[in-house]
């Protein structure tokens, strides 16, 4: 945001916006995807609740007068967004910010005395702090989650299930965000954070993505009887293991399912598709092993770190090729290697005469040992044919 007033930006400006830059950069603790608020200038006007006043009035922005300069900030919060607005005065940089909400009743229902207790950035303002700003936004939001459990207690199945996942799962109530919708709202919405653990699982499968490995499934009620439909998302790093999750079938949610049991279907879900995704890879690393032994020195190339791909060069009977053997992520349970030849002497228009052999038997309860051997007997098969047609094209 640019200081109009002036060709340069003032000494305020410039620490206002290290102060935006530090939560686009850093984020603010408190939510379970915080770290995707949306943060814009704001031009609206709405009814804001101004810091100043002791009473707890709200009042209306000033129009005219001293520069201010305007925050939009949208948190998602348990599968729905709650958006922020703070208005400065930059030029009285040591006075907080006032503030509205787009939850008008979680506004109403805030006092003075929560905002001392629960909102301290507030009574301790400190504008040279590059975070100041993210403090009061983790705070605010920490405040929002208190009011919504608060508001658990006029829905006795929302509060049931609540409290059930605390006691059986192995999470805490800084993995569950809840929005409880009043009378003529459609529905409440509910998101956990499932305990993935990635501990066990190879670096080299997950570190391609920055970030944290988070698992969430939201809920969205469609009434007071305990109906939900659920929905997963998945961070990058945990869908770079085990795929997207709209490529995940969730379980059926009969009629009568509870919410506990449900959660706990779920994570064995992930769980066995992040053993499956290790099994995989450790499968694929032996097979890579087994052609090293077996072929040796015709080795040219392979991936040593995800051991997908393997290249060979062979001589039969005064002909030379390359061979790529290539690994997909669903071997060896659903994928063959899917093998290629490439000759080095023929040439079509644009690129080398290569073939895929496409009839090969396989099985995929073979040891790595019986596949390799298995593949050295599909090439010698086929090399003879492929020479032949690599003539007949050059």
């Amino acid at each position: 945001m640019e200081d109009k007033s002036s060709p340069e930006r003032s000494p305020v400006m410039e620490q206002f916006i290290r102060q935006v830059d530090y939560i686009k950069l850093n984020g603010f603790p408190g939510g379970l995807c915080s770290d995707l608020a949306e943060i814009t200038g704001a031009t609206e006007s709405l009814t804001v609740w101004n810091t100043r006043q002791d009473n707890g009035e709200r009042v209306e922005p000033i129009r005219e007068g001293k520069p201010r300069d305007e925050l939009l900030i949208k948190v998602p919060f348990a599968g729905t967004n709650l958006t922020i607005r703070l208005l400065f005065y930059l030029q009285e940089p040591w006075m907080p910010p006032d503030m509205s909400f787009s939850d008008i009743h979680f506004l109403s229902s805030i006092s003075i005395k929560d905002l001392e207790e629960q909102v301290p950035s507030l009574n301790n303002w400190n504008c040279s702090e590059d975070d100041i700003i993210a403090q009061l936004l983790h705070q605010l939001l920490q405040l929002y989650k208190k009011y919504q459990i608060e508001k658990l207690e006029d829905d006795d199945v929302l509060q049931f299930e609540y409290q059930s996942l605390l006691k059986t799962l192995k999470i805490g109530e800084g993995d569950i965000e809840i929005s409880v919708n009043g009378a003529g709202h459609r529905a409440s919405s509910l998101l956990v954070r499932l305990p993935l653990s990635l501990q066990d699982v190879p670096p080299v499968l997950v570190d391609a993505n920055p970030g944290s490995a988070t698992s969430l499934l939201q809920v969205t009620f469609q009434g007071n009887e305990g109906v939900f439909v659920p929905k997963l998302h998945l961070s990058p790093r945990v869908e770079l293991l085990i795929g997207g999750a709209n490529t995940l079938a969730l379980p059926a949610v009969p009629p009568g399912t509870c919410l506990m049991d449900y959660v706990e279907r779920v994570l064995e879900l992930l769980e066995e598709k992040v053993r499956k995704s290790v099994l995989c890879f450790e499968t694929r690393k032996q097979f890579i092993a087994q052609v090293l032994c077996l072929f040796g020195c015709a080795v040219i190339e392979y991936d040593a770190e995800r051991f997908n791909k393997v290249v060979l060069l062979f001589d039969v009977k005064d002909f030379h090729f390359l061979t790529f053997i290539i690994l997909g992520p669903l071997f060896p349970q659903q994928q063959a290697p899917k093998i290629v030849l490439q000759s080095l002497y023929h040439n079509s228009p644009r690129e080398p005469y290569s073939k895929e052999l496409t009839e090969q038997r396989y099985n995929p309860q073979w040891t790595p040992e019986e596949m390799v051997k298995n593949i050295k007997e599909v090439i010698l098969a086929n090399v003879s044919a492929f020479q032949q047609s690599s003539i007949r094209t050059s």
